[in-house]
C-alpha cells in the first residue's frame, strides 16, 4: 500500500512537472499585414478614364485590413512604398495646386488614420516631384519610413531617412521587440538624377541588408523586411537584377518576413518558376513574403506562428506562410477614408476634366506592341515640335530631330483592361491616359549605330519566332515592360523577330539612307530613359539637354495649340513578313476586335476570349504591311 502511494506521488508530481515544463512554452499567431504600390489610388476610382474602378483603392483595401485586424488578435501593418504619386491625385498636390503651409498628402493622412507601424521608400517617393515633396510626408507620417541604402552626399555616414525601426510591441499581451529594415532599388540615382544628384547616393540592397540583419537579430526578436523590389528571373549577374533582388535578400538568411512591392506583381502566385519559390505557402528560399499587386488590389497577409520560452524569454518562429487577399467589387470602400480624400478627390475630377481639343483618330493602345499605334504618334509628334521651337537658332539647329515615346499603358501587368483609349473631346484626364508618368524632357545627341543599339534594345518586346515550328507561337514577350518599347519616330525600320536578340533590326533608314556611324541626330525623349531607366546603350551617356519640362505638358500644348488632331500612324517601323507553318498569336483587350474592323486594320485577326479574359488575335505579317 505505501508502494502504491509513492507511487501515486511520484506520478503526479511528473506530471505536474511535465505540465510546468509545458507552460514554458506557449504557442502564438501574428498576422503581418503589406499594401504596397498605391501610387496616391485612394478611391476606387481611375481617374484617367474618369469613371469608377471597384477592384481597386486604399479606402477598399482598408476595409480587408480590418476584417484582418478582427480576424487575428495580433496583427502589424507594413507598407514598401510608392503610394505618394502616380494618380492625378499626386499630380494636383504635387504640380497643379501645390501644398504649402502645413499641408500634407491625402494619401499620409489615410496611412496615419488608417495606423501603419512602417513603411519603406520607394523610387517614385524621391524621383517624381522632389524630396521638397517626399519630406512633407515625411515629417507628417505617424509612422517611420525606411531606407537602408540611400544616404547624404553632404554627410556620407547619414542617411535620407532611417535605415531601420525597432518597434516595441505585444504579442497576446507578451512583449516582443520587433526590427523591421526597409531598402529601395538603387537605380533612382539615376532615375531621379536631376533632383538627387549632388544630394543622395545610394548603395546595393543586399550589400546593406546584410550589414543591418546581424544587428537586427541580436537587439529584437522577429526581424521584417520591407522592401521596395519585387522577384528576379535574372540572374545575378545580369543587367537590372539589382532592382529586383528579393531572391538574394531571402538568401541571406535572418529575416522572418519580408514584404515586396516595385514590379505591382503578384505573390504567391506568379514566379512558380523561380528556383527557391514556394507557390503553395508562399515562400521564398523558406522566408514568408508576398507582393500584393498595385493601386489597393490586394492586401498581402503573412502569417506566422511563434512560440514564447517563458524561462528564458525568447520567441522563436516556427512557421509561416503568405496569401494576398484580393479586393472585388462586392468590397466595401471605407466611408473614413472617402471623407478624408473627400476634397482632394473632387479638386482632381474637375481637374482631369478640364477640355483641350479634339481627336479626329481613335487614340488607342491596344496594338501598339505589334504595329505603329496613335499613342506613339501623338507623343512623338508633340516631342518633335517642342524640340523644334527649343533648338532653333542653338548650336544643334543642324541636327535631324527624332523622338522616342512608349506606349506605357498597354496590358502587360496592368491587366486586360490597361489601355489607352481615346475619341472626340480630349481633357487632361485623356492626356494622362495617353502618357501616364509625370516624366520630364530629356534630349540626347546620338549617331545612326546608337540609334540601331537603341531600337535592338526595345526589340526584346518580341519572342524569337521560329518559322519551322508546327505549333503556333506568341508573338509577345511576356515579361518585356511595354513602358521599355520606345517607338522612334524620324527614321524608318524593319525587325525580324526571327532573329536572335541584338540582330533584330534589318533596316534602319533616315531619308531613304542607312543609319551610320556618321550621322547624327538630336533625340527627345524623358528623364527615366535618359538617366539609364530600361538598361538601354549609350542614352544616358549622351545627354545634351535636361529640363524640367513635363512631357505631359508638352502634349497638352501642342494639343492646345492645334485645336483638332489627327494622329494617324506613320507606319515608320513594321516587321518583316515570315512564313511560318503555324500561327502567330498576342494577347490584347477583346474590345481591340471592334477597333480592328472601325480603323479598318489589315493583318490582325480576332480569334476568341481566353478563360482569363483576353482577346487571342492572329497576325498576318504580310497583311500588315498593307497598312502601310
Amino acid at each position: 500500500m505505501k508502494t502504491r502511494k509513492i507511487f501515486v506521488i511520484i506520478l503526479t508530481l511528473t506530471l505536474f512537472l511535465a505540465a510546468f515544463v509545458i507552460a514554458q512554452k506557449t504557442t502564438h499567431t501574428l498576422a503581418l499585414l503589406e499594401t504596397t504600390d498605391l501610387h496616391q489610388y485612394i478611391m476606387p476610382y481611375d481617374y484617367m478614364s474618369d469613371k469608377p474602378s471597384l477592384e481597386i483603392g486604399l479606402s477598399k483595401v482598408y476595409t480587408l485590413i480590418k476584417q484582418a485586424r478582427e480576424e487575428y488578435d495580433n496583427t502589424l501593418l507594413f507598407d514598401t512604398g510608392d503610394f505618394i504619386q502616380g494618380s492625378l491625385v499626386g499630380d494636383l498636390e504635387a504640380e497643379v495646386e501645390p501644398l504649402v503651409d502645413f499641408h500634407f498628402q491625402a494619401i499620409v493622412r489615410a496611412y496615419n488614420v488608417i495606423g501603419y507601424d512602417a513603411v519603406a521608400v520607394g523610387n517614385h517617393e524621391v524621383t517624381d516631384y522632389g524630396l521638397g515633396f517626399f519630406e512633407r510626408a515625411r515629417k507628417n507620417a505617424n509612422f517611420p519610413w525606411l531606407s537602408a541604402n540611400i544616404r547624404m552626399v553632404d554627410n556620407p555616414k547619414g542617411f535620407l531617412t532611417e535605415p531601420y525601426a525597432i518597434l516595441e510591441r505585444e504579442i497576446d499581451g507578451i512583449p516582443i521587440k520587433v526590427g523591421v529594415i526597409g531598402v529601395t532599388p538603387p537605380q533612382i540615382s539615376a532615375w531621379g538624377r536631376r533632383f538627387l544628384e549632388g544630394v543622395v547616393f545610394t548603395q546595393d540592397m543586399v550589400t546593406q541588408a546584410a550589414k543591418y540583419i546581424p544587428f537586427l537579430q541580436d537587439q529584437t526578436d522577429l526581424v521584417v523586411m520591407v522592401a521596395h523590389t519585387g522577384i528576379s528571373r535574372a540572374a545575378e549577374d545580369e543587367s537590372g537584377y539589382s532592382e529586383n533582388a528579393a531572391n538574394s535578400l531571402a538568401a541571406l538568411g535572418g529575416i522572418d518576413a519580408m514584404f515586396l512591392g516595385h514590379q505591382h506583381s503578384h505573390f504567391p502566385g506568379d514566379f512558380a518558376d523561380v528556383e527557391g519559390i514556394d507557390n503553395d505557402k508562399g515562400l521564398i528560399h523558406g522566408v514568408p513574403s508576398v507582393l500584393p499587386g498595385s493601386w489597393g488590389s490586394h492586401l498581402g497577409v503573412i502569417e506566422l506562428h511563434l512560440t514564447y520560452d517563458w524561462e528564458n524569454g525568447i520567441w522563436e518562429v516556427i512557421d509561416g506562410r503568405s496569401e494576398l487577399r484580393p479586393v472585388t467589387a462586392e468590397t466595401p470602400s471605407d466611408p473614413r477614408i472617402e471623407e478624408i480624400v473627400n476634397e482632394r478627390h473632387e479638386d482632381t475630377l474637375e481637374y482631369v476634366r478640364t477640355p483641350i481639343g479634339y481627336t479626329n483618330t481613335e487614340i488607342t493602345s491596344y496594338l501598339s506592341l505589334v504595329m505603329d499605334n496613335p499613342v506613339t504618334q501623338l507623343v512623338n509628334d508633340a516631342q518633335i515640335d517642342w524640340a523644334k521651337k527649343e533648338f532653333e537658332g542653338s548650336e544643334y539647329e543642324w541636327l535631324p530631330i527624332l523622338s522616342a515615346a512608349a506606349p506605357f499603358i498597354a496590358g502587360g501587368r496592368g491587366g486586360v483592361n490597361y489601355y489607352t483609349h481615346v475619341l472626340g473631346d480630349i481633357s487632361i484626364g485623356s492626356v494622362t491616359d495617353i502618357y501616364i508618368y509625370p516624366n520630364t524632357i530629356y534630349v540626347a545627341k546620338l549617331n545612326g549605330k546608337h540609334i540601331i543599339d537603341w531600337l535592338e534594345a526595345a526589340a526584346a518586346n518580341f519572342n524569337q519566332i521560329d518559322p519551322e515550328s508546327s505549333e503556333p507561337q506568341d508573338m509577345l514577350n511576356v515579361e518585356f515592360r511595354s513602358y521599355n518599347f520606345d517607338v522612334i519616330e524620324g527614321i524608318e525600320y524593319v525587325y525580324d523577330i526571327t532573329k536572335p536578340m541584338g540582330h533584330r533590326v534589318v533596316e534602319a533608314t533616315f531619308e531613304g539612307k542607312p543609319l551610320t556611324e556618321e550621322m547624327e541626330f538630336i533625340v527627345v525623349t524623358n528623364n527615366y530613359r535618359g538617366s539609364g531607366g530600361g538598361n538601354f546603350p549609350h542614352v544616358a551617356d549622351n545627354i545634351i539637354l535636361e529640363t524640367t519640362v513635363i512631357n505631359r505638358e508638352a502634349i497638352i500644348k501642342y494639343i492646345q495649340a492645334h485645336d483638332s488632331i489627327d494622329p494617324v500612324p506613320t507606319f515608320n517601323w513594321t516587321i518583316k513578313p515570315v512564313e511560318t507553318k503555324a500561327p502567330l498569336y498576342f494577347k490584347s483587350n477583346p474590345d481591340a476586335a471592334g477597333y480592328i474592323e472601325r480603323a479598318d486594320i489589315e493583318g490582325i485577326t480576332f480569334k476568341e476570349v481566353d478563360a482569363e479574359g483576353w482577346g487571342i488575335f492572329e497576325v498576318d505579317l504580310e497583311g500588315l504591311l498593307k497598312n502601310k
